[in-house]
């Protein structure tokens, strides 16, 4: 477990690019069901909507994986920033839905579009992954590398177990990838990362590679859930307590974060879990409704709806916190301030 209030350079998100979620399956609450075997359910398509706060979410084609959807993302990122082929000097490819598990998919990525002077390295820790990767991009910067790219991937709804809705409802698939530098804009206030590995098998793939085709499960491949009552009461015990501790060490007043960019479980528990350690339901980004529960890119996806349109407007002395917990139980936190 770390709690941090690191010294040396800033570092900010450069750009950022999503996959391309028009070429995605556009799923509703009402279509969810359908493929859920339980059409015509008003009383859980309300429970989705209103106690959850998702209409809409997106999944990736049949034939497709995470890796497509990180290609998507990078592609874009790339065409944005072609400077980055020569330039980045680290390469991290954050998620737990990796199609290819033996092989090193940074390094995979990073070869197939040619990127010349990158370390290349994978990142797993549920759904604080991608904030991980953030945290150890900082790191390298802080030892010297100037810049480099995090693709964060997720496929959820490959390794949902559709007879089992608490999950089947709430997640969607995604990716994002951005351009990472040193900067004195942001500067680093404080990090945090930990993990109760107690809980780990609250929620967790149990199949393992190589397959066994004569003994083959499907159902080894879905997520399996241990709800005990101890776990879920842990998982919200962690949502606040890493804010708290990241807020402490980052010396940072909650009245002070306006950019709060969490990972999200739902509409409700992200805005309870803010107030809870004082920051304004106004700082509060939320994306749930249109994308669910992606893992670890849906704070970066966060992050750019957040600022994309101009809404969101860092000044002086404005605290950003980029904040994940997930299954494992691991959780992962930054807080940057603009000067």
């Amino acid at each position: 477990m770390i709690h941090s209030n690191p010294s040396g350079p800033g570092l900010e998100i450069k750009a950022i690019a999503t996959c391309d979620f028009k070429a995605m399956d556009s799923v509703s609450n009402a279509e969810l069901l359908t493929r859920l075997g339980k059409k015509g359910s008003s009383r859980i398509e309300n429970f989705i909507e209103s106690e959850m706060g998702i209409k809409h979410r997106y999944f990736c084609k049949k034939d497709q994986n995470s890796l497509d959807l990180a290609r998507s993302a990078l592609s874009k990122l790339v065409k944005e920033t072609p400077s980055l082929i020569d330039d980045a000097e680290f390469f991290i490819l954050a998620g737990i839905s990796n199609p290819m598990p033996v092989t090193t998919t940074s390094a995979l990525l990073s070869g197939e579009f040619g990127f010349k002077n990158a370390s290349c390295w994978d990142v797993k820790s549920g759904c604080s992954s991608g904030v991980l990767a953030l945290i150890q991009a900082m790191q390298w910067i802080n030892m010297g590398a100037s810049n480099g790219v995090i693709v964060c991937t997720e496929t959820l709804s490959k390794y949902s177990n559709p007879e089992i809705l608490q999950m089947s409802a709430s997640i969607g698939d995604g990716a994002a990838a951005f351009h990472v530098t040193a900067s004195e804009k942001w500067r680093v206030k404080g990090m945090v990362h930990g993990t109760d590995s107690s809980l780990v098998k609250g929620m967790m793939v149990e199949g393992t590679f190589p397959i066994d085709i004569a003994h083959y499960n499907p159902l080894d491949y879905y997520y399996t859930f241990d709800q005990k009552p101890q776990g879920i009461e842990a998982i919200g015990k962690y949502w606040v307590q890493s804010l708290q501790n990241l807020l402490q060490a980052s010396d940072i007043s909650p009245s002070d974060v306006k950019h709060y960019i969490p990972h999200q479980i739902d509409a409700a528990k992200n805005a309870n879990i803010a107030k809870a350690c004082g920051i304004s339901s106004d700082a509060v980004a939320k994306n749930i409704e249109q994308y669910g529960n992606m893992g670890c890119p849906t704070a970066f996806i966060n992050y750019h709806e957040w600022f994309k349109k101009g809404q969101h407007v860092p000044a002086s002395g404005d605290a950003l916190i980029l904040h994940a917990v997930g299954g494992g139980v691991s959780w992962a936190g930054v807080c940057l301030q603009y000067e």
